[in-house]
This record gives C-alpha cells, sequence and structure tokens, in this order.
C-alpha cells in the first residue's frame, strides 16, 4: 500500500507540472491578480470616464480579471507606450469572456498608434452584440469570423508584423485571418496605444471580462524552462466555466 501511494503521488506530481511565465520576458503582461476587487486597475491602465471597469475575483479569487460595463455611453480602458515599437513583430494575447451584451457594432481590441486620428484605426477586432453575436475583424472592411459563445473564455491573438503593418488574427487557437491590413494606417508607423472595449463611443451595453493581457515579440510566448508545480485548476480547466461564481 506505502508503494501504491507514492506512485499516485508522484503520478498527481507529474500532472501538475507547468512551465513558469517570467514576466519580464514580456514588453508587458497583465493579469490582474495583485489588485484589489472592486477598484479599476492601479497600473498603467486608463479607464474611460463612461461605463464600469473594476477588478473581479473572476473566475476565482486566485485568478483575477477586469470586468468592463458599457451601459449605454461606452465603456473600456487604455494602455500607453512610452515610445512606439516601429519595426519587426510583436504578438498580443489576452483572454475574453462575455457575459451579455446589445446594440451596434463595438469594439473588443484595437492596437493602434497615439498619431492615429482617431481610436478606430490598427489591427481591429470588434463584434456584432446581440443573442446570437457575430465576431468581426477588419481588413479593408468589416468581416464576419463566426459567432460568439456566451458565457464562455475564449483566447485571442494577433501576430502584428509592424515592418508591412499586417496582421494574423487567432481566435481559440484557430487561425481566422492571414495578412490582414491595418486599419486606416496612411503615415503612420508602429503601435503604442492598446484600447479595450468600447473606448469612444455609445449605442451599445455590455459586461464582459477581460484577462492575461501581453504583449511579446515574435510569434511565440515566452516561458521559462524551468518546470515549477501549479494547481491542478488550472486556465485549460476553468476557461469553459458558463457562471460567475456566487
Amino acid at each position: 500500500m506505502k508503494y501504491l501511494f507514492c506512485v499516485v503521488s508522484l503520478m498527481f506530481a507529474v500532472s501538475t507540472i507547468g512551465f513558469a511565465v517570467q514576466k519580464e520576458d514580456f514588453i508587458f503582461f497583465y493579469d490582474f491578480n495583485d489588485e484589489k476587487e472592486g477598484e479599476p486597475p492601479s497600473e498603467l491602465w486608463r479607464p474611460t470616464g463612461a461605463g464600469e471597469i473594476a477588478v473581479e475575483d473572476f473566475p476565482s479569487e486566485e485568478n483575477k480579471s477586469v470586468r468592463v460595463t458599457d451601459n449605454g455611453s461606452g465603456g473600456g480602458m487604455t494602455l500607453l507606450l512610452d515610445s512606439p515599437i516601429e519595426v519587426g513583430t510583436v504578438s498580443m494575447e489576452f483572454k475574453w469572456f462575455m457575459e451579455e451584451s446589445s446594440g451596434s457594432d463595438v469594439e473588443i481590441f484595437y492596437v493602434l498608434n497615439q498619431k492615429c486620428p482617431d481610436d478606430w484605426r490598427g489591427a481591429c477586432i470588434a463584434m456584432i452584440p446581440g443573442k446570437d453575436a457575430i465576431l468581426e475583424y477588419h481588413d479593408g472592411a468589416w468581416i464576419h469570423a463566426g459567432k460568439i459563445e456566451a458565457g464562455v473564455w475564449h483566447d485571442f491573438k494577433l501576430v502584428m508584423y509592424l515592418d508591412s503593418l499586417k496582421y494574423d488574427f487567432y481566435y481559440d487557437g484557430e487561425e481566422i485571418v492571414k495578412n490582414a491590413a491595418f486599419r486606416g494606417y496612411d503615415g503612420v508607423k508602429g503601435i503604442d496605444k492598446f484600447n479595450v472595449a468600447n473606448v469612444g463611443n455609445g449605442g451599445t451595453t455590455f459586461i464582459t471580462y477581460f484577462d492575461d493581457i501581453m504583449l511579446y515579440e515574435g510569434t511565440t510566448k515566452p516561458v521559462s524552462v524551468e518546470p515549477v508545480f501549479k494547481l491542478a485548476t488550472t486556465w485549460g480547466l476553468i476557461k469553459r466555466a458558463r457562471f460567475r461564481p456566487v
């Protein structure tokens, strides 16, 4: 029996080995786990005046996210870099959960430059809200990318080629488009502005959550080569959760 216990313990240990994410390997990485619940992120994110932006213990107290609520007049947040990244290839990833939505077309995430004349430029991901919400991306025009399942965590990835101002878009691990063109980028170089959700207009209502927002060089997310032990409850297990914890 003692040997059986050792074998079972070893199997459990092996099953919980993962790889540590080193935040210093990223241009930026925000998981919001050290933030105070019920308040806007305290770091460099700038919440809009409209709407409600608050850190929530969701999907769990140990794995927090940012809730963005638009009551019809806008709602989102923006991160600005000190200087633009103008050359090479960089990738943006984030996790996103839609609780409910209604109204007109609305932004999910836009990556652009502070020199752009408005907030609707660059690599643009948006949605048509409602019961049968539709995911969209911009490549010369708005293109539908399929229905969005509400109440489920989704994975987004943008691979941005700054020399050519093109981007690849991946949704839940599936390639949606390659070499889509940055929107309205005439005479502008590089990226230094990151708009989360509806930062500029009204006409939409929604409750969404964002987590693990990261930007890094290249196309492959950096991870440490040193294995670490982690909780058995990982993103892969909880991302399908359909209800917020009470």
